[in-house]
């Protein structure tokens, strides 16, 4: 292809590639790496302080985490085209925030260790960390912080409830502060609950309408919040 096509091609995109393109895919994805990062960091350190078979439960959960992390770089990079949105301000707003509140609440002050809660918040925070992998890698391209729809995701742990990337960040955030969250702690996470269930809300009407026809039969037999394994089919 000459130099010229090429050149004619880019400046043929419309300002809404370009925006795709820099706020929905390279920020996020730039953003997420830095959690890659201290993932790796992290874990590196936890497989050199095993000292008890206890410890490989914190290996397995930053094993997890890093992946967690990894999927969201990828997908946020190559997400299908949106083809149903809700990108109101307060929408967006509360989406991003409630997913900082959840990050940032292991790191805020006046929390205390303790020791009996530990292994109930590992086995929590892990199982949590799996059920959202498990999500994500069906979920795959059609993944979004923000209210979208792309395609209707049926298989796997979505045969078992709507929205289990949800559920598991949520066991998540829970179990990564329970044994040490202070009351800030306390609030941020249940500030990210709040948010979560309102884009739950959010996102199934965005579903809804690009989905007429199999959305809402989706939903009739597939529970909202917990997992039902004997959900018909």
């Amino acid at each position: 292809m000459a130099v010229s096509d090429v050149a004619e091609g880019v400046q043929g995109r419309s300002g809404a590639y370009w925006r795709d393109l820099v706020l929905g895919r390279l920020i996020p994805s730039l953003f997420f790496s830095l959690f890659l990062a201290r993932e790796l960091i992290l874990l590196w350190g936890s497989v050199q302080g095993i000292r008890q078979p206890s410890d490989l439960l914190f290996v397995l959960q930053q094993v997890l985490a890093l992946a967690y992390f990894t999927l969201l770089v990828v997908l946020y990079a190559v997400r299908l085209p949106q083809r149903g949105t809700d990108h109101r301000l307060a929408v967006i707003f509360i989406a991003f925030s409630g997913t900082f509140a959840a990050i940032g609440a292991s790191f805020l002050p006046g929390g205390t260790r303790r020791e009996d809660l530990v292994l109930v918040a590992d086995v929590l925070a892990t199982a949590g960390l799996a059920y959202s992998v498990w999500g994500l890698a069906y979920l795959r391209r059609s993944f979004s912080i923000i209210p979208e729809a792309r395609r209707l995701v049926t298989g796997g742990p979505y045969r078992l409830s709507r929205h289990p990337v949800y559920l598991g960040e949520v066991a998540t955030a829970i179990g990564v502060n329970l044994a040490t969250a202070g009351w800030l702690s306390g609030l941020a996470i249940a500030y990210f609950i709040a948010c979560e269930l309102m884009r739950i809300r959010w996102e199934e009407r965005i579903l809804a309408l690009t989905f007429p026809s199999e959305y809402p039969e989706y939903a009739r037999r597939v529970p909202r919040y917990l997992p039902n394994p004997f959900a018909r089919r």
